[in-house]
């Protein structure tokens, strides 16, 4: 069998493993970091424990063996939701960084409505989109679950919730002649970013990917890029910091650059550039915001040109909506696009492919 050893799972400590089939992982040490040398030794001993126990047939597959703390069933009742919540994740072991995206904000709309343990109408009234409430529903009955399973609750009151109808949003890319007038705001307005919108309208990639890309993912002498990292937000952080990481898939694409393109990133390198240095920055060489951008400059030059309003992730759907008008194949469509497969590429854009022509009836 594979060995098993402690993992930097952005700064936390996990064990990763399998047995029978079933993928296990876990923080042994609750708040234990990777860069301390003491709390990977202690996560190291564990990892050999585990091993053993597996090799002899004496494997604890509740992991409470192996925990420094074992995970416990509360001594007191909670009294409400929020406190059932607040035991719920604490008991999960889960990375800051996890915490602080879903779970954060169904925390929010718990404490701000503070309902009941058995009052589902804080969720079912709240006014979020159906994806949302789909994603909430789905960790608000995973907390129910577990509650039942712990003696906190007789039933689990969102088992009989169902998703919200989700309907179809129209995807409205921008036209050539929307490129050509966005591109003409910003070199008016925005100089300094008229490289950055153009980067994101010719490869569609992800505001955070091309945020993060570094001359050392550029190579001239095959004119490609390669697009692997991002640099996303720290959603543990002030809400300016960002974190770099594998893309939103974990995939690696290498974009071949077109001559426009290429020439583009030619006139951008500076002569003393080094591998690690980003392509683009804000006017004083800091990181984008990428809210910042669309606050102040991206809304500003839509406003300006007389174009109806879209997200900067507009660029995406545009790069992919015009690559399925010219005929590029959907395999070739989802590789450009970063995804695993096809199927999001169908799912989303699957009205405009092999779109026919309506036959010819003499009506007139």
């Amino acid at each position: 069998m594979r060995e098993i050893k402690p993992v930097n799972n952005n700064g936390s400590i996990q064990l990763k493993f399998s047995v029978g089939g079933k993928r296990y992982s876990f923080n042994p040490i609750p708040q234990g970091q990777y860069n301390n040398r003491r709390d990977l030794k202690t996560a190291e001993a564990i990892a050999t424990r585990i091993q053993n126990d597996i090799l002899s047939g004496h494997f604890d597959p509740t992991l409470n063996r192996y925990r420094l703390v074992p995970k416990s069933i509360p001594s007191t009742q909670p009294k409400n939701l929020l406190e059932l919540w607040d035991i719920w994740v604490a008991s999960l072991d889960l990375p800051d960084h996890t915490k602080a995206n879903h779970y954060k904000w169904v925390r929010r709309m718990i404490a701000k409505s503070n309902p009941e343990m058995n009052d589902t109408s804080w969720l079912t009234k709240a006014d979020i989109s159906p994806r949302t409430f789909k994603d909430r529903l789905s960790l608000i009955r995973a907390c129910g679950k577990w509650a039942v399973s712990k003696g906190l609750l007789k039933d689990n009151p969102y088992d009989s919730l169902k998703p919200r109808k989700d309907t179809a949003q129209e995807i409205k890319p921008f036209t050539q002649g929307e490129i050509k007038l966005i591109l003409e705001g910003f070199d008016k307005l925005a100089p300094h970013y008229g490289p950055f919108v153009r980067f994101l309208m010719a490869t569609g990639v992800r505001t955070s990917e091309a945020i993060g890309l570094l001359w050392g993912h550029v190579d001239f002498h095959r004119s490609e890029i390669v697009i692997k990292e991002s640099l996303p937000k720290d959603l543990t952080g002030n809400g300016y910091t960002r974190v770099r990481k594998e893309t939103k898939t974990g995939n690696i694409r290498h974009l071949t650059l077109s001559s426009g393109l290429r020439s583009l990133l030619i006139s951008l390198r500076p002569s003393n550039a080094s591998p690690d240095t980003l392509v683009f920055t804000t006017p004083k060489g800091c990181i984008i915001d990428a809210d910042n951008f669309r606050e102040r400059y991206w809304v500003k030059v839509l406003a300006t040109q007389g174009i109806p309003y879209r997200k900067p992730y507009t660029t995406r759907h545009t790069m992919i909506s015009h690559a399925i008008e010219q005929r590029i194949p959907i395999t070739g469509v989802a590789y450009l696009a970063g995804h695993r497969d096809t199927s999001m590429i169908i799912k989303n854009y699957g009205h405009m492919i092999n779109r026919p022509d309506l036959p010819e009836i003499p009506i007139g």
